[in-house]
């Protein structure tokens, strides 16, 4: 059955993994980036009826309305909404000493993180119906019952508060059947992971994991009705 993918961070790494995998399956996708990458060209040129590519960075409302004026203008459906843009900087790995303070710091990373994945939720919220699934890419970096961590604030505490609106959103959709899942996609060998995780074998290709998350979000009746928080290994995550 064909299904209507919205894929955001598609230009590169797992977004684009998602979206390849996607298109084989035989989806029509909506690949949306702030920067349309020669990954995304290519696939358009291989996939020129399924593949949409639309330019729009999640941090600007007007952007994210806009895209969303354009997707359901060609569909009455969503069927899945991965919301897998996101940043982080080297950077921040610090500890509280050497942070900065300075609001836009935090809002830059809070604003795209957090705040990101609600308005493409809002802009698209009537073409989410029963059946649909919500997938955020979040990070156990954003639980707060384990962490472990003595740096990266910005980061974890966007995590966190993605992890928050998520469960909110949640509570509010519960009447529609609507399932949304906050997942960690592992130790990503991807430009965010960076070079130590190229390295490791513990880290994961964005391939692998993207197989991963799109079984979750094709087959979320597989996954326990009270579990929204966990590994892309569907493994629960505490919050």
């Amino acid at each position: 059955m064909e299904k209507n993918v919205v894929v955001t961070g598609a230009g590169q790494g797992l977004g684009n993994c998602v979206v390849r995998k996607s298109l084989e399956e035989g989806f029509r996708v909506y690949a949306v980036d702030r920067t349309i990458t020669e990954e995304l060209n290519s696939l358009k040129n291989r996939y020129p009826e399924q593949l949409e590519v639309l330019r729009c960075d999640i941090s600007s409302m007007a952007d994210v309305d806009r895209t969303g004026e354009f997707i359901k203008a060609h569909t009455k459906r969503i069927d899945i909404l991965y919301n897998i843009a996101g940043i982080y900087r080297f950077r921040d790995k610090v500890g509280l000493a050497d942070t900065n303070m300075e609001s836009e710091a935090f809002l830059t990373m809070y604003d795209v993180n957090a705040v990101g994945p609600l308005r493409m939720c809002k802009a698209l919220a009537d073409r989410l119906g029963g059946g649909s699934v919500i997938i955020n890419i979040s990070s156990e970096a954003g639980s707060i019952g384990s962490c472990w961590r003595t740096q990266e604030y910005a980061y974890c505490m966007s995590k966190a508060a993605l992890n928050m609106g998520a469960k909110i959103l949640s509570n509010e959709l519960k009447d529609r059947d609507i399932r949304i899942f906050n997942l960690h996609p592992g130790w990503l060998k991807t430009s965010m992971g960076g070079e130590e995780a190229m390295k490791s074998e513990e880290a994961v290709t964005p391939e692998e994991s993207a197989g991963h998350i799109m079984q979750i979000a094709e087959h979320p009746e597989t996954v326990p009705k009270d579990r929204m928080f966990m590994e892309y290994t569907m493994e629960p995550l505490v919050w």
